[in-house]
C-alpha cells in the first residue's frame, strides 16, 4: 500500500472510532441524566431509560421527532449540550468525509504531476542527445577543418 494511502487510512480510521466512541458516549451519558432529571416530573414524556437514550439520539442527530421534551432547567441545559455536540459530529462527519476526497484527489494530482515529470524528463533527454549529436558533428566537422588551416598557414 501506498505510504500516503496508508497514512490517510489510519487518520480515517482514527476520526472515525473517536467520532462513533464520542457519539455513543454523548447518547448514552446525555439521554441518561435527561432521563434522570425529568423521570418524575409528571407527564413527562420520559417513563424509561430507553425514551432517554431515543431522545438524546435523535436530538444529536438533529432529526428532533419533538416525541420527548424535557421541561426542567437541568433537562435542558443537557439538551443544549446535546444539541452542541451533534452539530460538532456532523462537522467531524463532514471533515472525515472531505479528507477522504480530498486525499482521494491530492493522490491523483500526485500521479499526474509524476506523469508529467515522466515525460517532460524524456523529452528532455531526446533533446539533450539531438543537441550531443549535433554538437558532435560539428566538433568532427572542426576537426576536420584544423589539419587544413595548418598546412596553408606553414
Amino acid at each position: 500500500m501506498h505510504r500516503g494511502l496508508s497514512v490517510t487510512v489510519t487518520s480515517v480510521l482514527r476520526l472515525a472510532l473517536a467520532t462513533a466512541v464520542v457519539s455513543a458516549s454523548v447518547v448514552l451519558v446525555g439521554g441518561s441524566a435527561v432521563w434522570k432529571m425529568e423521570r418524575d416530573r409528571p407527564g413527562t414524556t420520559f417513563r424509561t431509560w430507553g425514551d432517554g437514550v431515543w431522545w438524546a439520539l435523535t436530538t444529536m442527530t438533529t432529526v428532533g421527532y419533538g416525541d420527548h421534551v424535557p421541561e426542567t432547567t437541568s433537562g435542558r441545559v443537557i439538551a443544549a449540550m446535546i444539541m452542541v455536540m451533534g452539530v460538532a459530529v456532523l462537522g467531524a462527519v463532514a471533515a472525515v468525509v472531505a479528507l477522504i476526497f480530498a486525499a482521494a484527489v491530492a493522490r491523483r494530482e500526485e500521479g499526474i504531476l509524476e506523469a508529467e515529470g515522466r515525460t517532460l524528463e524524456a523529452r528532455l533527454e531526446a533533446r539533450l542527445g539531438a543537441l550531443d549529436a549535433r554538437l558532435a558533428r560539428i566538433e568532427e566537422h572542426l576537426q576536420r577543418r584544423i589539419p587544413d588551416d595548418d598546412t596553408r598557414g606553414r
